[in-house]
């Protein structure tokens, strides 16, 4: 499925009279943060796995190939993507440009079809090199959305973690507060086993100052988080423990927690926003742990500037479908209808129209992937490349 309208694309490759000038200007690629990404609760970074999926042929994959390898992509900030498929309200759909055209991509199904695609396939998360292992030993309160995801994110960078909860079922809220009808029992239970590949351990029935002290995780674990309902981000201060004992992050309630019971099939779900911020907050909590240990400040990127819609070329694409169907999932040839809507705003997607449109031959290609190289010397300003880029990526300066 084509992205771009068939007109306004011819090949324009004469070149100009010599010493014909026309600016000072010169062309730049200034990659800027799309949307959906500024919006996610995780931070995944949606443009780029969509536009590979979208484009997978180019990349020489098979569809299949395709979906593992978007599915890995978005394992890097939540290894929830069928559980967040199902539960996130989708601020990254609120925000995407592509609504001011024909509708915004249907973001949040395609990532219950990828976390649904990976469970159905036997698809697993890579372990973690042996030789990396840190030797740290980090003691986790709390089984749910919070608790898991620093346990996977903690165990991805080599270090040992131990999840203690008080349930006898892993997942928290996910299980507890949120019925089965909306989250199947297989699927959650499917990407939990996720976690516990990479080598985490699981005790549970285990509620901390009554089967086991808070004296002895401090004394046993370099680092406790305590995860047990953590919805506040004001809850994620680093206590030092003193004498050489364990710092903590988050706090620990004065009464042992009431051990839940499964959510009931006709019960609705509450807030269901929680999860996809309980994960960020456990992946803010594996970063701020490893700073720790690494005697260092967590490192932020500088966000880029978010690119709108009015600074995109809306007209440069065609008006194509949205898949509408909320209650069944995706198939395979919908998923990729839908992920070929993703206007990759503010990035390359290798669309060619600069290379085409210079008329100086300034844009050498690159291998797949890479994109374009400019060539300055041949520049001479005319400016044709940012005004006819679809992206946005392209600013004169």
């Amino acid at each position: 499925m084509a992205l771009f309208k068939d007109v306004k694309k011819p090949i324009i490759k004469q070149h100009g009279a010599e010493g014909s000038d026309v600016s000072s200007g010169r062309p730049a690629y200034v990659a800027k943060a799309a949307p959906c990404i500024h919006s996610c609760p995780s931070g995944t970074d949606i443009r780029g796995w969509l536009v590979p999926l979208a484009q997978h042929k180019d990349y020489g994959r098979t569809p299949e190939q395709a979906f593992e390898a978007a599915w890995r992509a978005i394992l890097e900030n939540n290894p929830f993507p069928a559980v967040c498929g199902r539960v996130c309200q989708h601020p990254c759909e609120l925000n995407c440009n592509r609504k001011d055209k024909d509708g915004a991509v249907s973001i949040n199904k395609l990532e219950q079809f990828l976390g649904d695609f990976a469970v159905d396939h036997g698809l697993r998360p890579d372990k973690p090199d042996p030789k990396q292992s840190s030797g740290a030993r980090i003691a986790i309160v709390g089984a749910g959305p919070a608790g898991l995801s620093a346990a996977y994110h903690l165990a991805r960078a080599g270090h040992s973690v131990t999840v203690f909860d008080a349930a006898p079922e892993a997942g928290g809220l996910m299980r507890y507060s949120i019925p089965r009808s909306t989250i199947p029992a297989a699927t959650l239970d499917a990407e939990i086993a996720h976690i516990l590949h990479l080598g985490v351990e699981l005790r549970l029935n285990c509620v901390v100052g009554r089967d086991i002290a808070m004296e002895r995780l401090q004394r046993d674990y370099q680092a406790v988080f305590i995860a047990m309902g953590l919805q506040k981000p004001a809850q994620l201060a680093v206590v030092p423990g003193g004498d050489g004992r364990a710092f903590t992050i988050g706090v620990l309630p004065a009464e042992p927690p009431v051990i839940p019971q499964e959510a009931p099939a006709r019960t609705e779900p509450r807030v269901l926003n929680t999860v996809s911020v309980a994960i960020a907050q456990g992946r803010s909590v594996a970063q701020t742990i490893a700073a720790q240990f690494q005697c260092c400040a967590v490192q932020t990127d500088r966000p880029a500037k978010v690119i709108r819609s009015d600074h995109l070329n809306l007209d440069w694409y065609k008006t194509l479908p949205r898949f509408e169907n909320r209650e069944q999932p995706m198939t395979q040839a919908e998923a990729l209808a839908e992920a070929a809507r993703c206007m990759s705003c503010g990035m390359c997607m290798d669309c060619e129209t600069c290379w085409m449109y210079c008329s100086k031959n300034c844009f050498a290609k690159l291998p797949k992937g890479e994109h374009y190289k400019i060539k300055i010397d041949l520049c001479n300003g005319c400016g044709k490349c940012a005004s006819s880029c679809p992206c946005g990526y392209i600013e004169m300066n």
